[in-house]
């Protein structure tokens, strides 16, 4: 029971680490205003030996520059589960991102290059490019609105022993992202993504994720986080929806 509860509490760790068919970066996106390198590194090992084996990997590394106009961003995320010869994670991505803040900062143009795999879903690769506008609908110190709309190059191969698919076309790719500082205890944030194949309407991909805090008291906390992604064409034995959910109560003292 207890090697069950620890398998459980480690796979449910990685999951908020490991990487969605659809990556949002803008939430790693540093805040902080000052000019010049910021960034931060994590990584993780665990081994755990009871009546079964386990190992797992976290990698997560983010380096970001800032100049007057200009932000550049890159990021890499990589998770690794095995419990026994079962491989219950095993994913990556590594994104560059370029940003150039038009003076007035409602419009900012973007650049990026993504590249992905994911091997419980059977992707062997993904490679993304593409750019667009982004829409600062708000940006106030309490609630902050944007909207993205990318036109994105793909290049996609999903493959089993039995099934293949590739894919390389030019797609649109649409966020919708939220900030709301609700009080002085509560804060809510959401993004969610929508990839349609205009040219194959039976391949669509959804990926949202959605964050509440509340402070309850002086010393006692709530949180939850709750993200989906839903892919719609998929291989046979694959599962269409992926989601997590996590609470988490905190008390300090």
């Amino acid at each position: 029971m207890h090697q069950r509860i620890l398998t459980f509490i480690l796979l449910t760790t990685i999951s908020l680490s490991a990487t969605s068919q659809i990556v949002s970066i803008d939430k790693r996106r540093t805040k902080n205003p000052n000019k010049g390198f910021q960034g931060d590194v994590n990584l993780g090992l665990n081994i755990v030996h009871t009546t079964t084996d386990m190992l797992q990997v976290i990698s997560r590394f983010k380096l970001q520059y800032n100049d007057n106009d200009n932000t550049y961003l890159f990021s890499t995320d990589l998770g690794f589960s095995k419990v026994d010869e079962e491989r219950n994670v095993n994913n990556g991505n590594m994104m560059f991102k370029y940003n150039y803040w038009v003076p007035d900062k409602i419009i900012i143009a973007e650049a990026f290059y993504q590249y992905q795999y994911n091997r419980i879903k059977q992707l062997k690769h993904r490679h993304v490019m593409g750019g667009g506008p982004r829409f600062n609908i708000a940006d106030k110190e309490k609630f902050s609105l944007f909207l993205v709309a990318y036109t994105i190059y793909l290049n996609e191969l999903f493959e089993t022993s039995t099934y293949e698919r590739r894919k390389s076309l030019v797609k649109f790719s649409s966020m919708l992202s939220t900030d709301w500082k609700m009080s002085q205890n509560a804060s809510l944030s959401h993004t969610t993504y929508y990839e349609p194949d205009y040219s194959d309407p039976a391949d669509f991909r959804i990926w949202s994720e959605s964050r509440f805090n509340v402070k309850i008291t002086k010393k006692f906390s709530f949180a939850l986080y709750v993200r989906f992604d839903y892919d719609n064409l998929v291989p046979p034995e694959v599962d269409k929806l992926f989601y997590t959910i996590n609470n988490s109560f905190s008390l300090k003292f």
